[in-house]
């Protein structure tokens, strides 16, 4: 029986590679570097330095390396860009902290002058320029008023945020603390989104921006309004990189961080190269960053995954929607999750090969299963140059090793997407299995010991118990978080059946062989819960990394012009609108007091190694570049909250008094007391105003009085026993 060829109204294609054609991006970057190194080497100071040295050294350094490989799509090219400047820069950082030889400046000079001289010389090269093309004039009418509307939404968007209050979040977050401007903002910047991803008579560059500025929307909104970093536990990644800053160095004994201190010595780096010396002053900026990063790096693998013109960016968008994780703040687990998805784009863009027998067969086998209606279509995978696969696999190799040196979950995520592919020769070179799966073996084994002593290296080999192992949560018990729970789960289903349709569109279009590889990589996370529940999180990391492959799938599920446009906007409508109302709601867990902040980082320095601490609640302890002092003991810091579950008919002083000298370790201790904390204990019901403030006249008469300011109170007992 012959299979009938069914047109089909979306056009798939795999990501080409062409040469480089214009010099001007290499010549600019060359100027950058050179710039940024006459800047450093001058000790220049003030936001000039601190803006052009950031940009060269999250540009310069992985642009040549880019423009080997050839990549065509320019927001996925610069994604990489950034991503394989932030390996090198990672690199760089590891090698003086492993070595104790903390010498950023001079460090960061070089790298951007060689950095430099080589895309001066790739410039130089170049010999033609991109041709220029005039806009049409319906296109330039249509950009025109895209553009109006899109400044407008922005500008009443801005108004909305700053005329928003984080202080006394109820249960419904910022939902409910948001003014109505705020909203008619986002709905206009939302709705210019909307009709230039659907409708492809938009300009690539209208459609580019526009996203861009609704992911500032979704992303920028809660760290612009909250008065300090957020979440709540960013403050000890705060406190390790300022740590890395005033010590050069770091120290296995501490803490897990700086046993993987990838991430931390990449911020350290980067903070020391740019005069950056406040370890929480580009934490604001971070998730943003990040989503911006990766949503371009997802529209890259869109296109090397088949999705032409308007639908990788449809993709990208889906994805940011549907990425409720929250992993997108300032932590190692962001910074690996950016450079796997980096990896991925450089290996299905260049690396890819003719699948072995086995492979093949797959691909025959599922095309009959799902009845496919047309022949296989013959992948377009363009032939790489030498130069291409080798500066390829070496950076693949390099983002390994410091997504490896940076968090202990992804690597194995990146082996097991990478070595199935590589065996069954979807991708090449396969002995590029090799060394991604030795790297985060060799790095654990010096490590072993540690993780099995303080964590467990594994929580039992059972997928279901992992899989439904409860979660630390802050999130205080109510009808908003029910219905928030609700909504997360809504969006994965949601994005779940619109993949599985496309994967299925995808096979009974002929296109099997990238429906396996899309499948796989979709479904590959699943090993994050074979044998660790990595206490409750396991399942949200599964969501995480599946959710830019179930994006670019569900993409696929849109076909019909009439069908596909209305699937698509009532997708995307749904997705956002329940990605606002589950991150927003959150907020309320997520906002530190300014007071605490401030309290907090006076204790940073007068706390010694054998203090303990106690405080009623969240309290962030653990900010400054002396948090060693705060983890040299079992239970050098406690709270109220914590400890109230050991006396279930309510905890007076004299329990607290038998805390401490429990804990007392012969120096002294510190008590915190908060109207934040207060205020949180109190509407969480772990303890009662009453209580807390009798426990506090106790100490008020036992201790020393050291900090009252804003509402917070620091005691000091100099003799706990």
């Amino acid at each position: 029986m012959t299979a009938t060829t069914t047109p089909t109204r979306m056009s798939l294609r795999h990501g080409t590679r062409v040469l480089p054609t214009s010099p001007v991006p290499s010549l600019v970057a060359a100027g950058l570097g050179f710039a940024g190194a006459a800047l450093i080497a001058a000790d220049a100071s003030g936001p000039l330095r601190t803006a052009v040295v950031l940009v060269a050294l999250l540009v310069v350094p992985g642009l040549p390396v880019v423009r080997l490989l050839g990549l065509r799509e320019p927001i996925g090219r610069a994604g990489l860009v950034v991503a394989s400047s932030a390996a090198i820069d990672a690199v760089l950082g590891l090698a003086m902290v492993w070595t104790g030889q903390w010498v950023p400046l001079p460090a960061a000079g070089l790298l951007l002058l060689v950095a430099g001289w080589v895309s001066l010389g790739q410039g130089v090269q170049t010999a033609r320029t991109a041709p220029r093309s005039a806009l049409p004039t319906a296109v330039l009418v249509r950009t025109v008023a895209a553009s109006g509307v899109l400044v407008t939404g922005a500008a009443l968007w801005a108004v909305g945020v700053a005329q928003t209050d984080s202080t006394g979040l109820g249960e419904w977050g910022l939902l409910a603390a948001l003014p109505a401007v705020w909203w008619a903002g986002a709905a206009l910047v939302f709705v210019v989104a909307l009709v230039t991803l659907v409708d492809r008579r938009h300009h690539v560059v209208v459609r580019a921006v526009s996203s861009g500025v609704l992911l500032l929307v979704m992303y920028g909104t809660s760290n612009l309004i909250a008065a300090e970093p957020r979440p709540p536990w960013v403050f000890k990644h705060i406190a390790v990189t300022a740590y890395i800053l005033q010590h050069g160095a770091v120290d296995p004994s501490i803490d897990i961080y700086n046993r993987w201190p990838g991430f931390f010595s990449f911020s350290a780096f980067l903070g020391a190269a740019t005069g950056t010396l406040d370890a929480a002053d580009p934490v604001r900026w971070t998730e943003l960053a990040f989503a911006l990063a990766d949503g371009a790096l997802v529209l890259g693998i869109a296109r090397a995954l088949g999705a032409n013109g308007r639908w990788a960016y449809v993709a990208a968008v889906l994805f940011s929607a549907a990425n409720w994780v929250g992993q997108d703040y300032y932590s190692p687990q962001a910074f690996a999750f950016f450079l796997f998805l980096a990896a991925v784009l450089v290996a299905l863009t260049v690396l890819r090969g003719e699948p072995n027998v086995i492979g093949r067969w797959s691909a025959t086998l599922t095309g009959r299963l799902l009845r496919a209606r047309r022949s296989p279509v013959a992948e377009a995978v363009a032939t790489p140059t030498r130069a291409a696969v080798v500066a390829a696999v070496a950076l693949v190799v390099v983002l390994q090793f410091v997504i490896t040196a940076s968090h202990q979950l992804t690597p194995f995520v990146v082996v097991a997407a990478f070595v199935p592919l590589l065996v069954l020769g979807f991708l090449r070179p396969w002995w590029l299995a090799v060394p991604l799966t030795l790297l985060p073996l060799l790095y654990l084994v010096p490590n072993l010991d540690y993780i099995q002593e303080k964590f467990g290296l594994t929580t039992g080999f059972d997928p279901v118990s992992n899989v439904t192992a409860a979660s630390t949560s802050i999130a205080i018990p109510s009808i908003a978080t029910t219905l928030q729970s609700r909504a997360v789960l809504g969006i994965t289903a949601l994005v779940a059946v619109c993949a599985v349709i496309g994967l299925v569109r995808m096979v009974r279009g002929g296109h099997a062989r990238r429906a396996l590889v899309v499948l796989w990589l979709a479904a590959c996370p699943i090993v994050l819960v074979l044998g660790q529940s990595y206490g409750g999180e396991a399942k949200f990391r599964v969501v995480l990394f599946s959710a830019p492959f179930l994006a670019i799938a569900a993409v696929h599920a849109f076909h019909g012009r009439r069908l596909r446009i209305a699937a698509t906007a009532l997708v995307l409508t749904a997705t956002t609108a329940l990605f606002l109302g589950a991150t927003f709601q959150t907020e309320q867990a997520n906002q530190t007091a300014p007071a605490d902040v401030a309290a907090a980082k006076w204790l940073d320095g007068r706390f010694q190694a054998d203090d303990t601490l106690t405080t009623v609640g969240s309290f962030p302890s653990i900010i400054g570049g002396n948090y060693e002092n705060f983890l040299r003991h079992w239970g050098q810091v406690d709270s109220l909250q914590s400890e109230a579950a050991w006396f279930p008919k309510g905890m007076t002083a004299d329990d607290l008094t038998g805390v401490l000298q429990d804990r007392d370790q012969g120096g002294h201790s510190w008590l915190v007391f908060s109207a934040a904390q207060r205020a949180d204990a109190v509407t969480r019901g772990t303890l009662t105003g009453a209580q807390i403030d009798a426990i506090e006249r106790s100490v008020a008469d036992e201790g020393t009085l050291r900090y009252d300011r804003d509402g917070v109170r620091i005691y000091e007992v100099r003799d706990a026993a």
